[in-house]
């Protein structure tokens, strides 16, 4: 484990020469945090300023993934973009991997605020490179996100005002730019007497019809005149490029009805504050995380273990983090507050709660990759669309190559070969592509033909490929014959029909418990009912059951093989064996479709009719008179069975043939039908008291010798149905010679 550890800090050394000095480098997360341990961590250099810090946390009993984007925003070829919807304005939503796609020297994004599903519309504050995409929400709760011009982040709430002026001099108030409707903090709508101003940013057509707000007008600007007044429910034109709509209702409608008629001249204004025009993007919270460096009171908690997104600055405003907390099977989640104070131990001196759950979502380019790739599990599997998101971007010009990264298998095995790609990355950390790789490695260790490794000795070494003045290395580890424990095969047995192909999978097990996927190209095996090659058993035109032997190396395993089932639906029933056995034998059959219907509940007339095949009861002379009619094909089995006294009818005369039997009755029948022996010790089950006296000999005796047991659970359930491959099962061990060991 030291070693590790110190092969870790070699390694994020490494990383960080490139990035920055190591004196000035960000804190991560400490080993043992306020409810957690960092159980696995790792730091990549992804552009120029940017880091890439993983962590897998334990908290409690819950494993959790952490991705976080450390950012260092005095790095001049560090920038950061607004990106908003599919097309750069609010008209359809997108998922932040397709708009971020193509960007030139796109590092990374996530998810930004929270948005109206419904609409697709978002809350908050977003600010494009100085553009009031849509203005801040009229509400004293929900906080802004804001990264300056001069790349100073900020955390705070903003404030709106404007005014729209008539050219006959009339004034009315500017309630909103580019908003849904949404409630305000009294319960009110945000939309009522209110007059809002919609732009290209909002999409190409005009607002239109809210159901809450009859009568609302929508007029058309353009070049600071009135080109046409709607009523917002009979409209929507497209907004003017260089224009706007102005969408009112109850008093504002009034003010458009009365000052704006069409060719009327008309002037808008409007502020934030702080000031929207010095700002570079901008994106909605619905609640402070972290203030002056503590845990914050929150404006808002959503409660639960989930997926969250967060935004962060530390040192003064020097460091920004962007953080998602993944939520999947490989990852709990976290509370909000859980959030809160993780992003305390990071160092944050102020933090906002960003949108989470379905919505999170965090890309990133590997260092050496051309593409950016999802780094967390979506939790609903998938990316969501949303409104917005935050990009980081590497401006920096292309530089001298830096370095060659090497991937590929770091454990190989002896007897095999490994294929090993390179990827490079320049002094500015973009990426390119090495050509004319030149591979090396100790004497004795292997060889390179290409770029596949051929090892042709054990131990640890170390890979070296050159391109040009590049160079990287990668230890690789290669076991031999004495690392080596086990062979293991999946499926474990093969169970097949004739002329069918069976793919297995192959895993070799070292001394020290880890567990190495093998392709099937290196195993040999062999059977004498089908043939072994490509990955995959082929059995023959020969029924029966033998075992597949499989080798690798000093390593062998043999699994059993049974081709060639009698029917086609008993492949994986735990009852394989004994239903071939029992039906073979010719003692219970199966069903014209070719199905023997394992799960199947057994009737009074099957149950006879089984017992009369496997103790070869001859016909009796005459037939029993039952008030119910008995299907031709048990007629006789029921007639042996009542004149040998196993069965007999029901008081009112009839003899229930379709009945499911159950486990009691079937004991009672089987102890007449097989004269067994006194049971040697009494039932100890968890439920022996619901045994009916009736059946409690009979069950004692059948258990005893082992034709019946109980379950898992220590139950005997005397009052459970029995199926068909239960009744197998029952007749295999009575064949067995169950009886005879008494």
């Amino acid at each position: 484990m030291r070693n590790k550890r110190f092969a870790l800090l070699l390694a994020l050394l490494f990383l960080f020469s490139f990035v920055m000095p190591a004196a000035v480098a960000a804190a991560g997360l400490p080993q043992h945090g306020a409810f957690y341990t960092v159980r696995e961590q790792e730091a990549e250099a992804i552009g120029e300023g940017v880091t890439l810090l993983s962590y897998t946390l334990a908290a409690g009993d819950r494993p959790v993934r952490v991705c976080i984007l450390q950012i260092d925003l005095t790095n001049p070829y560090v920038k950061l973009d607004a990106l908003i919807g599919a097309d750069g304005t609010q008209a359809k939503t997108e998922t932040v991997s397709r708009m971020i796609a193509g960007r030139s020297g796109a590092v990374a994004a996530v998810n930004g605020g929270f948005f109206i599903m419904s609409k697709g519309k978002p809350l908050g504050t977003l600010i494009r490179d100085g553009e009031l995409a849509a203005g801040p929400i009229r509400r004293n709760d929900m906080p802004v996100f804001a990264l300056s011009k001069d790349k100073r982040p900020l955390f705070d709430f903003f404030s709106f005002s404007g005014e729209t002026r008539a050219g006959n001099g009339a004034v009315f108030p500017l309630y909103g730019v580019n908003k849904p409707a949404y409630d305000l903090e009294d319960g009110s709508l945000s939309d009522t007497d209110h007059l809002t101003l919609y732009d290209r940013y909002w999409g190409p057509l005009s607002r239109g019809a809210d159901p809450n707000h009859p009568g609302a007008l929508v007029a058309e600007v353009d070049e600071g005149t009135v080109k046409r007044v709607v009523y917002a429910g009979e409209e929507q034109f497209p907004i003017p490029a260089g224009g706007y709509a102005l969408w009112g209702h109850g008093a504002a409608a009034d003010f458009i009805r009365q000052s704006l008629p069409v060719g009327a001249s008309v002037y808008v204004s409007y502020r934030t504050e702080p000031d929207f025009k010095k700002m570079m993007l901008s994106t909605g919270s619905n609640s402070f995380l972290v203030r002056e460096g503590k845990v914050a009171a929150f404006e808002e908690e959503l409660k639960g273990q989930t997926a969250r997104t967060a935004v962060a600055s530390a040192g003064n405003g020097r460091w920004l983090y962007l953080a998602a907390v993944e939520k999947s099977d490989a990852s709990a989640g976290m509370e909000q507050s859980e959030l809160a104070r993780l992003l305390v131990d990071l160092g944050a001196e102020e933090a906002l709660n960003l949108d989470g759950g379905g919505s999170t979502t965090l890309v990133a380019r590997h260092l050496g990759n051309f593409d950016l790739s999802l780094l967390n599990r979506p939790k609903e599997g998938r990316e969501r669309r949303v409104t917005d998101g935050i990009g980081i971007f590497n401006t920096a010009p292309a530089g001298q190559p830096a370095g060659l990264i090497i991937s590929g298998p770091p454990t190989v095995l002896s007897g095999t070969y490994a294929e090993y790609t390179v990827k490079g990355y320049d002094s500015h950390y973009h990426p390119w592509q090495p050509e004319g790789v030149k591979w090396s490695l100790p004497a004795g260790a292997g060889d390179f033909v290409g770029n596949t490794f051929y090892p042709l000795r054990s131990g640890e070494f170390t890979l070296t490929a050159v391109a040009g003045t590049a160079r990287g290395e990668k230890k690789v580890r290669v076991l031999g014959s004495g690392d080596l424990k086990s062979l293991r095969v999946e499926p474990a047995m093969i169970r097949a029909d004739i002329a069918q192909a069976i793919p297995l999978t192959f895993t070799v097990e070292t001394i020290d418990g880890r567990l190495i996927p093998l392709e099937a190209k290196y195993v040999e095996g062999r059977s004498t009912l089908g043939e072994f090659r490509g990955g995959q058993f082929y059995t023959g035109t020969v029924r029966g059951g033998d075992k597949l032997k499989v080798s690798f190396l000093n390593l062998a395993v043999e699994i059993p093989v049974q081709v060639g089932s009698l029917f086609r639906d008993t492949g994986s029933s735990w009852a394989f064996k004994q239903i071939e056995e029992v039906a073979a034998a010719g003692i219970l059959k199966g069903f014209e479709d070719g199905a023997f219907r394992p799960a199947e509940l057994v009737t009074r007339a099957q149950v006879v009719t089984i017992l009369s095949r496997l103790l070869n009861w001859p016909p009796a002379q005459t037939q029993p008179s039952f008030k119910d009619e008995v299907p031709d094909w048990a007629k006789n089995a029921v007639a042996s069975a009542v004149k040998r006294n196993v069965v007999k009818g029901y008081p009112d005369g009839r003899f229930l043939p379709g009945y499911y039997i159950t486990r009691a009755e079937l004991c009672a029948i089987l102890d007449r039908a097989l004269k067994i022996s006194p049971g040697r010790e009494e039932m100890d089950f968890s439920d022996t008291n619901a045994v009916p006296a009736w059946a409690g000999d009979a069950m004692d005796r059948v258990v005893s010798a082992g034709l019946i047991r109980g379950y898992e659970d220590g139950s005997l359930r005397p009052g459970a149905n029995v199926t068909r491959a239960e009744m197998a099962v029952i007749i295999s061990r009575y064949r067995d010679g169950s009886l005879s060991r008494l």
